[in-house]
């Protein structure tokens, strides 16, 4: 059976919600339950209708069946040979295929056709976007557009074109019906820059997150050893370098760090990551994730680069890992610069998470052995992430915001 029978199959398969339109995802971004970007969308699309949902990925991050959306249609759009991606010739094919992503929505028609979409979703990451943006435009449908990271690090072009994609971007973001930004402050940002309000769209937890009221038992006993962990990709150099930090620090406590996600020892050595008080714990799913944190934790770790060239992506994207780290009921040590966001949202939170906003492990250790010696502040902060973390990530109010902008643009005359 090829594409259009599927499709064309599964459309009549159920009666039609007439409140929600047929829905078209186009992106780089797969939408499976793994984690940051992926998990935010599985996430605002687990109770969407399966048959009112087609889901276009680029080939080169493609999802694992296993872990998408069940009963949904999944398609792979052509969009780049992967493998040139990760040689020396990377940034001039990136850029080759950014200027020709517009072109592709022919492609889209092709996949799409017996789908008949009424609405357009995308990420702005990776040239997927731009597709999207010239396939909602051609057809006159809305456009829904999730920012969660910084435009000019997460679609890659020369310096030459820099000027060029920023252009585009704007325009797609001024075509949207729908600007769903990570944080208030990216949101700010790009009302600044494009001159189009957006709505936020925190990073959310599962609908089938099990919420801990109280923190870990164990909390109120001193530590053996003082152990912190950090769940995640590792994306840049100033990251590398903040996990490096804090093994540094620990290991001078004899303390020791987990860490949970796709890093490799191999990866860790590299980057100077020492491995005597480092444990590697590979990628789990995401209840799974909350109770070995739960079990095996004292401080969770949220690392904001503090090199120059990230800083303006440090002050709007916002750490998804905050979602889950708060479901586990554990104190909060957040490492960044003072303007990133998540220090800021600290901040607005107190007494969210142990701040601290110089670089290096010196500054570290100080608040390591606070956490360490008094069993009372890190009660206090664990209560604290778990109140803050259920007002702002809970499932409810993430598909909230989120079918509602989609629900308002169908509407539209």
């Amino acid at each position: 059976m090829n594409a259009q029978d599927q499709a064309r199959r599964s459309t009549v398969a159920t009666p039609r919600q007439p409140s929600l339109p047929r829905l078209l995802y186009i992106g780089g971004v797969p939408v499976e339950s793994t984690y940051h970007g992926s998990a935010l969308l599985f996430r605002l699309l687990s109770d969407y209708p399966a048959d009112e949902l087609l889901v276009l990925e680029g080939s080169n991050l493609v999802s694992q069946e296993t872990r998408r959306l069940p009963d949904v249609r999944y398609f792979r759009i052509p969009a780049g040979i992967p493998r040139l991606l990760n040689t020396r010739f990377h940034l001039p094919y990136a850029t080759f295929l950014a200027r020709r992503a517009q072109g592709w929505s022919r492609r889209v028609s092709r996949l799409s056709r017996s789908f008949q979409p009424e609405a357009v979703l995308t990420v702005a990451h990776g040239p997927l976007w731009i597709t999207a943006a010239a396939y909602a435009s051609r057809r006159n449908l809305p456009l829904h557009l999730v920012c969660h990271d910084l435009i000019e690090s997460t679609t890659v072009v020369s310096p030459m074109h820099r000027p060029w994609l920023l252009d585009t971007f704007a325009a797609c973001y001024r075509q949207a019906a729908s600007r769903l930004c990570v944080s208030p402050y990216m949101r700010d940002e790009y009302q600044r820059r494009f001159g189009e309000g957006g709505l936020v769209l925190y990073p959310s937890r599962s609908p089938k997150s099990l919420a801990h009221p109280d923190p870990p038992a164990r909390l109120k006993a001193t530590p053996q050893p003082f152990t912190v962990a950090f769940g995640g990709t590792v994306n840049s150099a100033g990251h590398w370098q903040a996990l490096k930090e804090m093994a540094d620090a620990l290991g001078e406590l004899g303390g020791r760090l987990l860490l949970f996600g796709p890093v490799s020892p191999s990866e860790a050595v590299a980057n100077g990551i020492p491995g005597n008080n480092v444990e590697f714990r590979g990628l789990f799913p995401f209840d799974q994730l909350v109770s070995s944190l739960r079990n095996e934790a004292d401080a969770l770790l949220v690392p904001m680069a503090f090199d120059e060239d990230q800083r303006s992506a440090m002050r709007i994207n916002f750490p998804s890992k905050l979602a889950d780290y708060t479901l586990a009921g554990l104190p909060l040590i957040i490492h960044g610069p003072a303007d990133s966001s998540a220090v800021v949202w600290a901040r607005e939170n107190s007494p969210v998470a142990e701040v601290v906003t110089e670089p290096g492990a010196a500054a570290l250790r100080t608040a390591l052995r606070r956490l360490r010696d008094d069993a009372n502040h890190r009660l206090t902060l664990a209560c604290a992430a778990i109140e803050v973390g259920n007002r702002y990530f809970s499932a409810e109010a993430a598909r909230s915001t989120f079918l509602g902008a989609i629900q308002s643009a169908a509407r539209q005359p």
